[in-house]
């Protein structure tokens, strides 16, 4: 309980050793349901030391898992082959897969200490232009008819004629030209 944790902190602080704190589930193999990861965060907000994650899932799900709520100390049993006999075979880890999941942990490292901007798409514009789409008319249409949205597609790349987000504007209007199917509707089509 964190009473207890609050009871083992006191004790160990009167001899100034350093301490850290791991979320740990004796339950071998431990089942999703019992991975307290929403104790790692509540560890975070009340301590002041190093919270980690002491795994026994027998995968490494739960430690990612962990890596992104911030764990920084990783405790996990391997083995060389799960087909092995002994009473912690099932809740370990292989050794293969503990290489997988230190390099999990440390692209989560990474991802968390470079905070993405939303806003600045600079960089994007090209490939924007790729993957936005354009309004075009999905069958052939004969000048005088009157658009309605059965008529439209939306279709890469923009910058084509209308932007597809645009097709509330264009609904009702009659084209002044014949259209075939999959051409790009353009203003001066309307």
């Amino acid at each position: 309980s964190l009473n207890e944790i609050d009871q083992a902190i006191n004790l160990i602080n009167r001899f100034g050793n350093e301490i850290s704190i791991l979320q740990c589930t004796t339950a071998y193999p431990t089942k999703p349901k019992e991975w307290g990861l929403n104790v790692i965060l509540e560890l975070k907000q009340k301590y002041d030391y190093k919270i980690g994650f002491s795994d026994h899932s027998g995968d490494i799900y739960a430690c990612l898992a962990a890596a992104t709520l911030g764990a920084e100390i990783f405790e996990f049993h391997v083995v060389f082959d799960k087909r092995q006999f002994g009473p912690d075979t099932k809740s370990s880890i292989t050794i293969d897969q503990a290489s997988k999941l230190v390099k999990g942990i440390d692209d989560i490292k990474k991802s968390l200490a470079n905070k993405v901007d939303k806003n600045n798409i600079k960089r994007f514009s090209n490939l924007k232009n790729i993957f936005e789409k354009s309004l075009s008319i999905n069958k052939s249409l004969k000048k005088g008819h009157t658009i309605s949205f059965n008529d439209l597609e939306a279709k890469k790349p923009s910058n084509m004629g209308i932007p597809a987000s645009k097709y509330i504007e264009v609904i009702g209007k009659k084209i002044n030209k014949n259209l075939q199917k999959w051409d790009f509707l353009n203003y001066d089509d309307i």
